[in-house]
């Protein structure tokens, strides 16, 4: 209960959960409206929106961004596999006992009341986002390691690498061993999901009609390309 509670107590500081004098086990505030709870649905989202943050407050809040492997299973909510570089501090977090909230972040964008029907209304911010909470193990079996890297690398190439994959068998087996004793790999049991879609399903159909109008002749954040190509104009050379 002590590692409960100072989990839950710092992540209210982030205002990422709940306060710590609440009873129940929630990192997030959902009202009943935008609670998710289709099984495929929350299950598509976790292995569509990989790139998640691990939080975690033992310690002090540790926060880092990684990319996931999703595991299915018919049982429970399945498992979840990343890895970080060695020196990252957060691994003396993980001893298999600790708990760790993974944060799912989908799309997100302003809503302004001038795209509804309805007169009486004030601007928002809709989103989606799944956390997943459990207790990270170490993944100490090297074979094991490099097969969970190789499915990763072989999910993510196929699904934005575009052209000819990429794969590791392009590479040296000791060239490959050299970099995995430089990362550490976990494995985690997810043991509670919150699934918060806050996208105004709760409004007439006339505005939800206005919010899919909205948002799709509305301003665009900028993608990864643009942000990058402005920040390599920063270089010099």
């Amino acid at each position: 209960m002590p590692k409960r509670r100072e989990f839950l107590g710092a992540l209210s500081s982030l205002g990422l959960g709940a306060p710590m004098e609440t009873a129940d086990k929630s990192t997030i505030y959902i009202p009943d409206r935008q609670r998710e709870s289709d099984r495929g649905v929350i299950l598509d989202f976790l292995e569509e929106y990989s790139f998640a943050m691990l939080v975690t407050a033992a310690g002090g809040v540790h926060i880092t961004n990684v990319p996931t492997l999703f595991d299915r299973s018919t049982e429970g909510w399945g498992k979840v596999w990343w890895h970080l570089a060695k020196s990252n501090g957060q691994n003396q977090v993980f001893d298999g006992n600790t708990e760790c909230t993974v944060v799912f972040h989908g799309p997100h964008g302003y809503i302004s009341p001038n795209w509804y029907t309805t007169k009486n209304a004030v601007p928002t911010w809709n989103f989606a986002v799944v956390h997943a909470t459990g207790k990270p193990k170490r993944v100490d079996d090297d074979a094991a390691f490099a097969k969970s890297l190789q499915r990763l690398v072989a999910r993510n190439e196929g699904a934005y690498g575009g052209g000819d994959r990429w794969e590791f068998a392009k590479l040296p087996e000791s060239y490959l061993k050299g970099m995995r004793q430089g990362i550490v790999a976990y494995e985690m049991v997810i043991d509670q999901v919150e699934a918060k879609f806050k996208l105004g399903q709760e409004r007439s159909a006339s505005d939800r009609a206005g919010i899919l109008k909205g948002l799709e002749s509305g301003r665009k954040e900028r993608n990864l390309e643009e942000l990058t190509r402005a920040h390599y104009g920063r270089i010099k050379e």
